[in-house]
């Protein structure tokens, strides 16, 4: 079992998209909203203290926290793939 798939948990509902489907996750939703408040938090720290690292970190930290956040709380799939071979293609 993929470590995404254990932080995601069991899948909450699917919605039907044009050609794929949109799987939501049980789990994977509260921990999303926890890596969005963490992520905000972070964004917002006095980045303009550190010169030349905080113009390249703050926005690595917004990119990769909407990533994250995206990631665990749903996937998007082709209609064929089921929900275990989406946690397998997450990068």
């Amino acid at each position: 079992m993929s470590m995404l798939r254990r932080l995601r948990g069991e899948p909450r509902t699917t919605l039907p998209l044009p050609g794929a489907k949109l799987t939501l996750y049980r789990q994977g939703s509260s921990l999303a909203l926890f890596v969005a408040l963490a992520t905000f938090v972070l964004f917002n720290l006095p980045w303009h203290l550190v010169p030349v690292a905080g113009a390249l970190l703050q926005p690595l930290t917004a990119a990769v926290g909407a990533y994250l956040t995206a990631t665990l709380m749903a996937s998007r799939t082709p209609m064929d793939m089921g929900t275990d071979d989406a946690a397998a293609r997450w990068l």
